[in-house]
């Protein structure tokens, strides 16, 4: 070969090498260090409309030390304010309700638990300390599980509740069961604003230690129904609203490629016999997924979640 000939492949060959392993798009992940962002970085929050918030907070680091935000919402009103899930712990609540005295003198009325997962409600009892009449609504699957909590749900939606405060309305939506089972979500009909909870983890690897696998994929697909602007996830960054209504797409399509991964590894006769034993999961190919967020912690879940189902042995 020619020695310019050589130089050009040399270039062909590295420009090849350079590129994103899926597609035209790099790896994805709801990482903060993949955003350079630190723990102290937190919380963070973004006004999605007038009077409407995304508020981010922290996860508990996963045991490799991965970090992603836990979302909440804050809707205030002429009439009060209502807040979609709370964070994890006291201290993180207690700095979401300085937020909220920050930004307005109404008090919190309704804390709709959207996912009833300790991440979500261990810290609701800074509500109650704050806002002593606060009134904690849940699905009723959701309530029955929240039965020993100290602040449990005391009103609960099987379907569908208008709430009117001022002139805002905030639909409370039971879509389906998705990640937890008792899974609600938040809709603003004029800011069309949809809080999704633990339905819509973005880029995040689909976590599944109390979830119903297929019906989430269907309860997905009925938020993608609704006539939303603002599509907002339960964990991972609050990016702009077509950044999200795109990836919740792309969440989808993640569920649905666990599920038929896991039910391959499951036909193929490998063993997954609990999350802590299940060998499966050094056979499983997640492709463009294996990146994402908690990913080697949730695959075995996520596994073991979809041989119960195949076996008709989720409760």
């Amino acid at each position: 070969m020619k020695p310019w000939h050589c130089f050009v492949a040399t270039l062909i060959c590295a420009s090849s090498l350079s590129l994103p392993a899926f597609g035209a798009e790099a790896a994805r992940s709801a990482d903060i260090s993949k955003r350079n962002l630190k723990p102290s970085d937190f919380p963070q929050k973004q006004e999605l409309a007038p009077g409407v918030y995304a508020y981010e907070g922290l996860h508990a680091p996963d045991a490799d030390g991965t970090y992603i935000s836990t979302v909440s919402l804050i809707v205030i009103t002429t009439d009060g304010v209502t807040v979609v899930d709370g964070q994890g712990d006291v201290p993180q609540a207690q700095q979401m309700v300085d937020t909220i005295k920050k930004l307005t003198s109404q008090p919190v009325k309704y804390v709709v638990i959207a996912s009833e997962h300790g991440d979500h409600v261990g810290g609701n009892a800074a509500f109650k300390a704050a806002y002593p009449n606060v009134v904690f609504i849940s699905s009723p699957v959701s309530q029955r599980n929240l039965a020993n909590n100290p602040n449990p749900p005391t009103q609960t939606v099987a379907d569908k509740r208008t709430i009117r405060m001022g002139k805002t309305d905030i639909q409370i939506l039971n879509l389906g069961r998705a990640h937890t089972g008792g899974d609600l979500a938040v809709y603003l009909p004029k800011s069309k604003v949809l809080f999704l909870s633990e339905i819509y983890l973005h880029d995040v690897f689909p976590a599944m230690r109390s979830a119903y696998p297929t019906e989430w994929v269907a309860t997905i697909k009925k938020a993608q129904a609704i006539d939303a602007k603002w599509y907002v996830p339960g964990h991972g960054f609050v990016d702009d609203a077509a950044t999200l209504k795109s990836h919740l797409g792309d969440a989808l399509k993640a569920t649905a490629y666990v599920i038929d991964e896991a039910k391959r590894l499951h036909a193929a006769g490998e063993a997954c016999e609990s999350p802590k034993n299940c060998p499966a999961a050094q056979k499983a190919n997640w492709g463009p997924y294996s990146d994402w967020a908690l990913r080697s912690s949730q695959a075995p879940i996520a596994i073991w979640k979809v041989y119960q189902e195949v076996e008709g042995k989720l409760p």
